[in-house]
């Protein structure tokens, strides 16, 4: 052990259903033979600023979902917020949807995500070490039925080999850049290279004013506020609902589905219909004569002319009629009979729910803590 690179390795995790957190586990697991000090540091959205002075024994590492090909607006805050260090090793690695129906394996993609985690760090003085991507399976679970427990067991056992592989090579100091994994996330990268400029904009702007405010409780809901308590972003309140309270999906929410995966009554729903009621909503018939007044005026003042200035102004009636749109779902689901009625006809009311199967919410309910020592005490969890 005395000829190998690393004596530490600290994780920061950012992880919603538990897919993350699982893979943490397995990297520090594989990685127990070859280090002496190991932890796991759970961040949410309140970390925006890291002290820690790590030293050049020590594996920093950062892992995440990917979201809209990105790491999540937290992590990229978090990293923003770190320390500068001199030469520290690092690591990076994302989760990604990974879905198999019978003998059908389709991976994720986390595009640009392990890429620019890398770079941020690279700026803040670290040296990474390893970039890849793991396929956990989808969590999605808004969008699509919860994989069977087969399935799961089966993508899990695959990510799990893979980290078998991986980290033992990691922790002998050797580095991990040409996989056909980054391979496959560079074709992804280039192949949507046209998206990527307006990409995570575009992605903030869906998630946070558009997905997560199609969240809601419906009639099984018992006001315990374990979604609020357990929130990584602490985007959810409890608010005042007639008799009892029941959680409000405020705009820090980054839609990683721990509440509604976790909810044990159920109860976290994702309002679809409402979605195509929004959509009308923000669409017709006030946009359409808008749309038609901004062009005449284009015409007036040659300025506003053209793709963005015309789509800023746009934003002008869709973002009130958002706002208000959802003033007006908070208030409509508070009545029992709208709330069955958008119980009903939501998808993900019928959809299997899913969340890593060994990880439980008190493993990810750690909070960040900081020191001036390579690894405090107090720092995170040892595995």
């Amino acid at each position: 052990m005395d000829n190998l690179p690393y004596k530490n390795a600290v994780l920061y995790v950012m992880s919603g259903t538990g897919n993350t957190y699982r893979a943490a586990r397995w990297v520090l697991e594989f990685a127990g033979p070859y280090i002496e000090n190991t932890r796991i540091v759970m961040i949410d959205g309140s970390d925006t600023e890291d002290e820690t002075i790590h030293s050049r024994d020590t594996l920093v590492g950062v892992l995440f979902p990917a979201h809209g090909f990105m790491p999540p607006w937290s992590m990229i805050k978090f990293l923003l917020g770190m320390r500068r260090q001199k030469r520290v090793p690092a690591l990076c690695a994302a989760t990604r949807g990974g879905i198999k129906v019978g003998p059908l394996r389709i991976p994720g993609a986390a595009g640009l995500g392990t890429f620019l985690a890398a770079f941020l760090m690279m700026i803040k003085g670290y040296r990474p070490r390893a970039l890849f991507s793991l396929d956990m399976p989808s969590n999605l679970i808004n969008f699509h039925w919860g994989l069977y427990s087969k399935n799961v067991a089966a993508i899990t056992g695959k990510a799990e080999q893979k980290l078998a592989m991986l980290v033992p090579r990691i922790m002998e100091g050797r580095s991990v850049y040409f996989t056909r994994n980054n391979l496959w996330e560079a074709m992804w990268s280039i192949g949507i290279f046209w998206l990527i400029p307006v990409f995570p904009l575009l992605y903030l702007l869906i998630g946070k004013l558009f997905m997560a405010k199609l969240m809601f409780s419906s009639d099984r809901c018992v006001g315990c506020g374990r979604c609020a308590r357990f929130c990584p972003n602490q985007a959810i309140e409890m608010r005042s609902a007639g008799k009892k309270k029941r959680p409000y999906w405020t705009y820090h929410c980054e839609v990683c589905l721990r509440c509604m995966g976790y909810c044990s009554k159920r109860a976290v729903e994702a309002g679809h219909l409402w979605a195509i009621l929004l959509y009308f909503i923000i669409s017709i018939p006030v946009f359409t004569a808008l749309l038609l007044w901004l062009h005449e005026l284009s015409d007036l003042v040659p300025a506003i002319r053209g793709y963005w200035p015309t789509e800023i102004l746009n934003l002008i009636y869709v973002l009130p009629a958002l706002f208000f749109s959802y003033w007006l779902f908070w208030h409509l689901i508070r009545i029992p009979m709208m709330n069955t009625f958008f119980t009903i006809t939501t998808l993900t009311h019928y959809y299997r729910r899913y969340h890593e199967p060994e990880t439980r919410l008190k493993h990810m309910a750690q909070r960040h803590k900081t020191g001036s020592d390579s690894l405090p005490h107090n720092y995170g969890s040892p595995i």
